[in-house]
């Protein structure tokens, strides 16, 4: 019987080791994680149509706003994200995009800048808050505290100078819908900014 030469044992064994590292890369691969599913969040077409200038009934949600027209029943409603600021670094948490839609929630206005109708806010989550401009287009507010949940849209960032020079990027939020209505029984508390239509 003839012997396999030397050369053919090295190219059976080479293929070998490929169809093996093959074998394992698949093994290994499996099927991908499955993932949550994306939440479709109401286009710009529906907030404008539906909530700009006017004011909302907000759901129980902590995770994504469901908001809807004070007349809507409470079943019918339309997801927007919670804005969370820019720059988080808590995982999943997706990054602002400019020109999208979002629901402030708990933030608290600071102090009025030149421009008529701007603030500086305190927004974001829970755990963390930052600087941000407010800027308001159907509500005139008459003093610091907090702010009813409100409809905005992401307008960018802008540029301004800390008292030591230094130049910092402060995201701007413009307001599209009026503050929330208030749902929750009795008078809106004293902790929140004292507001009225424009």
């Amino acid at each position: 019987m003839r012997q396999p030469s030397e050369r053919r044992l090295h190219i059976v064994a080479k293929f070998s080791l490929a169809l093996a590292a093959l074998m394992i890369g698949a093994a290994c691969g499996g099927t991908p994680a499955p993932q949550a599913p994306r939440t479709r969040y109401a286009s710009a077409e529906e907030v404008e149509l539906q909530f700009r200038g006017k004011q909302f009934a907000l759901g129980d949600d902590n995770e994504v706003a469901e908001v809807r027209a004070v007349e809507w029943p409470k079943d019918r409603f339309l997801r927007l994200p919670f804005w969370f600021g820019v720059n988080i670094l808590v995982p999943g948490v997706m990054q602002p995009k400019e020109g999208d839609y979002y629901v402030i929630s708990e933030a608290m206005l600071d102090k009025p800048l030149d421009a008529p109708g701007e603030w500086m806010i305190e927004a974001g989550s829970t755990l963390v808050k930052q600087e941000t401009v407010f800027q308001t287009t159907a509500t005139l507010y008459l003093g610091p505290g907090k702010i009813l949940p409100t409809i905005v849209q992401y307008m960018g960032k802008r540029s301004f100078k800390t008292p030591e020079g230094k130049s910092v990027e402060i995201p701007v939020l413009r307001e599209v819908s009026r503050p929330m209505k208030w749902t929750l029984g009795g008078g809106i508390p004293a902790s929140y900014a004292r507001f009225r239509r424009q």
